[in-house]
């Protein structure tokens, strides 16, 4: 559904290939993604705990592809499964905040509202009209783009997970502004391969001074330490509530580590 919104909302002479550039697309798809893995994690924890390792039957395979890891003393899967979680988690809260903060307001948002005959932009702003009267596809992907997945990543955080605060801290700020610059190189190839920027600050043609676009990509990767701080305070709080009400221990995470033990 939200493929066919994309494909739907397309500007005439848009290449489709440009929802590979979009930080919505890019976020949407690591969130899934995680929750995916922890699903297959937890499943297998749960009710498949010790799978025989000599079956080579189609479900024994499956069942160890989806069980978690194997870890060792020096081994360093639980940073990485570290960094993913922050990485899926903040590029959730930067998309929407980006979204309703910053692209909305200046009226380059893809919010539903009346088309002109004979226009082809249907970028709408918070003013252009009621959000819900051109009926439900648009307001649903819209929500789930830019909204509903910051609200699960919160929920998550607060009452379905057990990860500790991430350890240790300059090394997840260090992958989160490297994958952030990552990512403004994505766009800028992009740009130069479907001829459209995925942000309007991200084009010299909307943005006329290059000093300005600096620092529009200068905020933009300001903003990955600073929604870690947020979700590093989410998860401290988590932590502080739990032990005051003395909730069941959450030594383990969803792949039967203990990320508070990282080095």
């Amino acid at each position: 559904m939200l493929l066919d919104y994309k494909l739907y909302k397309r500007q005439d002479g848009d290449s489709p290939w440009r929802i590979a550039f979009q930080f919505s697309t890019i976020a949407f798809i690591l969130l899934w993604l995680y929750h995916l893995l922890a699903f297959c994690w937890s499943y297998t924890h749960l009710y498949y705990p010790d799978i025989d390792e000599e079956h080579n039957t189609w479900e024994s395979v499956l069942l160890r592809k989806m069980s978690p890891p194997e870890q060792t003393i020096t081994s360093r899967n639980r940073l990485y499964f570290s960094l993913y979680y922050t990485v899926s988690h903040v590029f959730a809260f930067m998309n929407t905040f980006i979204f309703w903060a910053f692209v909305v307001p200046k009226g380059h948002g893809e919010l539903p509202k009346e088309r002109q005959r004979g226009s082809g932009d249907d970028a709408g702003s918070l003013e252009a009209g009621d959000f819900f009267s051109h009926g439900w596809f648009e307001p649903f992907c819209v929500l789930n783009l830019w909204g509903y997945t910051s609200l699960l990543a919160l929920f998550e955080i607060m009452f379905l997970n057990s990860i500790k605060r991430q350890i240790p801290v300059h090394t997840h700020i260090i992958g989160l502004v490297v994958l952030l610059c990552a990512y403004l190189g994505w766009a800028a190839f992009g740009k130069l391969f479907i001829g459209r920027a995925p942000y309007f600050w991200l084009d010299p043609e909307v943005v006329r001074y290059r000093e300005l676009m600096f620092a529009y990509c200068a905020l933009f990767v300001a903003l990955g330490p600073a929604f870690f701080a947020f979700m590093y305070g989410l998860i401290s709080l988590r932590e502080e509530l739990a032990e005051k009400y003395g909730s069941p221990s959450q030594d383990a995470t969803p792949d039967g580590s203990q990320q508070g033990d990282q080095e």
